[in-house]
């Protein structure tokens, strides 16, 4: 007798593959920055150089778009995920991970900029 799982998709909303250039900050001692990967309404993930410096403690979660000057600051955030990701090169010592962060509750502001920024700077569903 086979047992056949089915993948339950808990995410309650789209998710959208980012346009190249857009990053994302955990601010605090041990600053974690990378590149977004995908983004929703409702969180994000990215993935950043693991500096190995312990866990992250950080407080603030900003959007920057290195090119069009949108910031969003100030993310109330909840970890979901934090694992790390093999390197396509076997030679590279830099080890790095991928974060998702599920976002708290956001300001009138903070929601319009989400809104503007999924819908200017993301290329297609993830």
């Amino acid at each position: 007798m086979t047992h056949l799982t089915a993948h339950i998709e808990r995410r309650q909303s789209k998710r959208f593959k980012v346009a190249e250039g857009a990053f994302a900050a955990l601010i605090n001692h041990n600053n974690k920055l990378g590149q977004i990967r995908d983004i929703s309404a409702k969180g994000l993930s990215f993935r950043y150089i693991d500096s190995q410096e312990g866990p992250s403690e950080a407080r603030e979660l900003k959007i920057i778009l290195g090119s069009g000057g949108l910031c969003v600051e100030g993310i109330p955030f909840k970890e979901v995920t934090d694992f790390e990701i093999k390197s396509e090169f076997s030679f590279s010592s830099i080890k790095m991970r991928r974060i998702g962060l599920e976002f708290g509750e956001l300001t009138p502001q903070q929601r319009s900029r989400l809104n503007t920024f999924i819908e200017n700077h993301t290329i297609g569903e993830a």
